[in-house]
């Protein structure tokens, strides 16, 4: 399987490390936007049986298969987008 490179800013990965102290982890998945194209979208989730961490700069995702097979490297940062604070991520 395909290693996914994701680089993280600092507003993400203390918003992260928020979620571990809650037993929550980020969960970094591919969604369908639109007739033909794909979009990165994380959501904070507890890990499930067959699921895996990944280690990212000390903290930790669950990166689904799919996410690994469409995106090589990936940057994650926290902040606004629109009136709601939420994870930003962005194909390289």
């Amino acid at each position: 399987m395909r290693k996914t490179d994701i680089t993280l800013t600092e507003n993400a990965r203390e918003k992260i490390r928020e979620l571990e102290i809650q037993g929550l982890y980020p969960r970094l998945i591919l969604t369908k936007s639109g007739c033909c194209s794909y979009t990165f979208d994380i959501y904070p989730d507890k890990l499930r049986g067959s699921d895996e961490l990944t280690d990212v700069e000390d903290v930790h995702f669950i990166v689904t298969p799919q996410v690994r097979e469409f995106a090589p490297t990936l940057r994650v940062d926290y902040g606004r987008r629109g009136i709601l604070k939420n994870f930003i991520v962005k194909a390289k």
